[in-house]
């Protein structure tokens, strides 16, 4: 976290996914309690979170495993003072889109005592084919959708600006139809092709329709960049960079993305999501 200092964000999103500390056996409460130490010492503060992701229909340990630790994430939230936390639904080539919605409700519920106990929101996030080629919630309709079928007061909604960019989507309609169930966005730009997971302007993107859309329903949340890989390093999904050996040795000197130059890149997605409010005269800090 000390390596935002210096580039303007002074809000973050706490990533659970593919974190092993909270599938752990030990300290992991420890470790949420060092995280949240680390933030107050900084000066930042945690807007909303991401899930673990796993195995959600196939019984067994990588199942139980996937759901010890997104009850963990949701509690870790609560110790943190995040309210809402994205956690993804999942697909198979077995399901319909009836059986999609009837398999998911049942993963969602089981984390509803959690949430309950710790007040914190569960998002339901929009999807794509090229990704996940059988998950049946891409627009803000079928989300809407599938949250008055499990009807919970803790499930809402996060719109990815990427995914839905990959489909040719109209994103204002989308956003519309969501309304006051969406608690999160995940801002992130592409070229149509891949989940580039990059900044606005280093894709093809449109955010007018993005943002009329956010305006109109009176949205509330954090304007948060999922742009990771706006300079990608080597292993980096999906795009990867191919190691090169010269004399029988791995060369690595400009495999990998140095930190203060990867700095400079996060300074200017925050001047970058600065101006985007600006232009629509809702910037706030």
């Amino acid at each position: 976290m000390g390596l935002f200092a210096g580039t303007g964000f002074k809000r973050l999103d706490m990533d659970f996914y593919g974190t092993p500390f909270v599938a752990s056996r030990d300290n992991w409460k420890q470790l949420v309690g060092d995280a949240g130490e680390a933030a107050a010492r900084i000066g930042v503060k945690f807007c909303q979170a991401h899930a673990p992701d796993g195995e959600h229909f196939v019984p067994g340990e990588k199942r139980d495993a996937l759901v010890t630790a997104t009850q963990r994430s949701i509690e870790a939230c609560a110790m943190l003072g995040i309210k809402d936390i994205v956690v993804h639904a999942a697909g198979s080539a077995a399901f319909t889109p009836c059986e999609f919605m009837k398999r998911n409700r049942d993963f969602y519920s089981e984390l509803f005592d959690t949430m309950e106990k710790f007040g914190v929101n569960a998002l339901v996030e929009n999807g794509c084919e090229i990704n996940t080629p059988f998950y049946y919630l891409r627009t803000g309709a079928e989300i809407k959708e599938f949250l008055e079928f499990v009807n919970h007061p803790l499930l809402h909604a996060c719109w990815d600006t990427g995914h839905a960019h990959m489909r040719g989507m109209d994103q204002y309609e989308s956003i519309i139809a969501l309304g006051g169930e969406l608690h999160a966005i995940h801002i992130a730009d592409n070229y149509g092709d891949r989940d580039s997971h990059t900044a606005p302007f280093f894709g093809s993107c449109n955010f007018d329709p993005v943002m009329q859309g956010l305006l109109d329903i009176k949205y509330g949340g954090a304007f948060t960049f999922e742009g990771s890989n706006l300079m990608r390093n080597h292993d980096a999904w999906p795009h990867f960079r191919k190691p090169w050996e010269h004399c029988g040795k791995t060369v690595t000197a400009l495999l990998d993305v140095p930190l203060h130059i990867k700095q400079q890149a996060v300074a200017l997605m925050y001047a970058t999501g600065k101006y985007i409010l600006e232009q629509y005269g809702c910037f706030e800090y």
